[in-house]
């Protein structure tokens, strides 16, 4: 592994970068600029002679010469987040089957039609949850390859289905737990095109311990997790839902948990969690509720707020059969006759969630409006622009991804993806191959020890250089 001739050529340009700001001490932004651009040469230049040397150690290792010949080198670049990465690795033909293999390849799981290493790939799905693929694109630095915004909508379709659950290292104990769900409604195309007046429904649910507040006026979520993706249909609404009470079981001590409050619209795909998640009671949002019953009494004229007063009254008191004969009177009198419908069918369907909405005092208020919003909302449906069934469904479940457990974990999600793939279509033969300086002892080249002692050098005369420099500056220093 050569790379003192390029660490020479980084300190060189870092003196010359600098001693070009001494002499005009306003180009702050040139100095920047340049440092950048060298650490990131620098830094691609090093990740490709560390993987031929990690070739290297694999062709020394023992398991290797039992099992393969060695064929020949062939060239490959991958794109990082420090740009283009060039390197060789050692092609080699199994003894037994007459099959070919890259071994670094497919021990660093690394598929023959990737281009991007595992930290390039978990970047561009970071920057394609935030922004738009094109967006995403154009942040990846790359000199002689080309990153479209069809590449990274590839990527976000590439992204797993079912994301990993990492296992707790102990398991929370919890009294009550509460899951708030609801859905978006995202603009759809076809083939490119925007299909008028189509919808993808992305559902969002999320499970928490309660609300603490932050400051004044606001509340924030106690260890929430989140799930999300399209789910359309009953068999995918009922896999949702298995998800969630995967996730509560594995991380809550069920021993000690009582009760799961499940808060929502009233939807049937949202009700159906019931049938899912143990201990669990389904409670009706207030707001969902307030909308519809402000909506009914807007349609009686002067009336309004008392109308409102008796509604709410009744269901405090649980008098269904009053309630009743109060929609009787405002259906003859109302001036639209569908909200006032709307809002007598909502109460019938879900009396007893709401009536524990209004007397259960562990239910808390449900944000899932405002969390479909910040979630989906402001990616997906806020702005001009439709998705794909497979696009939408994959931005939905990257965004609570990283909403759990944090945009640094990304990465977690192009390692399993690999993996995968791996496992389902690449025959690998690496079981056994170690690689490491204490089992293979390399073999030094006549260049590569005087490379070493040309080091040595270097580093002595880098000393001294720094040593002249903090001289200089502390006599500059005695001037001021």
């Amino acid at each position: 592994m050569d790379i003192i001739s390029d660490l020479t050529e980084l300190i060189t340009e870092i003196f010359d970068a600098a001693a070009e700001f001494h002499e005009d001490l306003t180009r702050l932004d040139a100095l920047e600029t340049r440092l950048t651009k060298a650490g990131t040469s620098f830094v691609a230049k090093s990740l490709g002679k560390i993987l031929e040397d990690a070739d290297l150690f694999i062709m020394e290792a023992p398991h290797r010469k039992d099992l393969y010949n060695i064929q020949r080198k062939i060239a490959r670049c991958l794109i990082s987040c420090a740009g283009d990465v060039y390197y060789e690795r050692t092609q080699v033909l199994n003894k037994a089957d007459g099959t070919y293999h890259f071994l670094l390849d497919e021990m660093m799981k690394l598929p023959p039609d990737e281009h991007f290493t595992e930290g390039a790939e978990a970047r561009i799905l970071q920057d394609a949850a935030e922004a738009s693929y094109s967006k995403a694109a154009e942040r990846i630095s790359t000199e002689n390859q080309t990153v479209s915004k069809v590449t990274v909508m590839n990527k976000v379709h590439e992204i797993l289905e079912e994301l990993p659950l990492e296992e707790p290292a102990e398991k929370r104990c919890c009294s009550h737990l509460y899951i708030e769900a609801d859905e978006d409604h995202i603009h759809r195309q076809d083939g490119g095109k925007e299909l008028r007046g189509a919808c993808i429904q992305g559902k969002l649910v999320y499970v928490f311990e309660g609300k603490e507040s932050v400051r004044e006026g606001r509340k924030e979520l106690v260890n929430p997790f989140f799930f999300g993706g399209r789910y359309a249909g009953p068999e995918e609404n009922a896999r949702l839902w298995e998800r969630v009470q995967e996730y509560i079981l594995k991380n809550y001590d069920q021993s000690a948990l009582k009760r799961v409050y499940i808060s929502g619209d009233g939807g049937s795909w949202i009700r159906t969690g019931t049938d899912h998640i143990a201990k669990s009671v389904f409670v009706t949002d207030r707001f969902h509720l307030m909308k519809y019953i402000n909506a009914a009494a807007r349609q009686m004229l002067d009336d309004g707020d008392e109308v409102k007063g008796k509604i709410y009254k009744y269901i405090y008191k649980n008098k269904p059969g009053k309630l009743r004969k109060l929609f009787r009177r405002m259906k003859k009198s109302a001036s639209v006759l569908d909200p006032v419908i709307a809002c007598e069918s909502f109460l019938e369907n879900n009396w007893e969630a709401i009536r524990r909405a209004f007397t259960d005092k562990k239910v808390l208020g449900c944000s899932a409006e405002g969390h479909v919003s910040h979630i989906y909302s402001d990616r997906m449906s806020s702005r001009p622009m439709a998705w794909s069934e497979t696009g939408a469904d994959r931005m939905c479940r990257l965004r609570c991804f990283i909403k759990s457990c944090g945009a640094s974990k990304v990465i977690d999600l192009v390692k399993a993806r690999r993996e995968r793939k791996q496992r389902e279509h690449l025959p690998t033969g690496t079981d056994g191959i170690v690689i490491s300086r204490e089992t293979v002892r390399p073999k030094y080249t006549k260049a590569q020890l005087e490379t070493a002692a040309y080091a040595e050098r270097l580093y002595a005369e880098l000393s001294s250089t720094l040593t002249r420099k903090q001289i200089s500056i502390r006599l500059h220093k005695s001037l001021w």
